[in-house]
């Protein structure tokens, strides 16, 4: 063969490499985002796994409580509310919200005490309201929320290790 043949073959046979190691590196890099994807999808499904659980716990001990309250005092109207007069919300009830105040930040990232309140009281109607600024407070105490701005929140703490796994 002649010179100038094996140098055209030989441009072609790079130009042909360089075609396959593009597409195989976008290949590489579309594996990675997948993974990374598949990554966040398993955290998020753990964090709503532990969300439906504490759910039902949440259910169950308020089942119970109506349940021992029925017994002791006999079927009342009103039965079923989620708070005891002169108590404040019992403990299942803040773990409720505390779990309410979670998923919501999980998906918006972002939020005002108004706007948390409003999703608090959307999802659990029968809780008092009234003690979800406590509630925040105590959790950026525990350094499950972190306060980015007078009156936003997000999460922080073991909350945030806990969605990125």
């Amino acid at each position: 063969m002649q010179l100038p043949v094996l140098h055209r073959m030989l441009q072609q046979a790079i130009e042909l490499a360089a075609s396959k190691n593009s597409s195989f590196d976008s290949v590489c890099r579309r594996e990675e985002d997948v993974e990374r994807m598949l990554a966040e999808v398993r955290a998020e499904k753990s964090v709503r796994g532990g969300s439906a659980q504490s759910a039902n716990e949440l259910v169950s001990a308020l089942q119970e409580q109506i349940r021992r309250h029925t017994a002791d005092t006999g079927p009342k109207a009103g039965t079923g509310i989620a708070e005891e007069p002169d108590s404040g919300d019992p403990p299942c009830a803040r773990a409720a919200v505390s779990q309410a105040i979670r998923e919501f930040l999980l998906e918006q990232g972002e939020a005002t005490t108004k706007e948390i309140t409003q999703h608090v009281q959307k999802v659990l109607p029968s809780v008092n309201v009234k003690n979800t600024s406590p509630e925040l407070t105590n959790l950026v105490k525990q350094g499950l929320l972190v306060r980015p701005r007078i009156g936003v929140y997000r999460l922080g703490g073991e909350w945030v290790r806990t969605e990125h796994r």
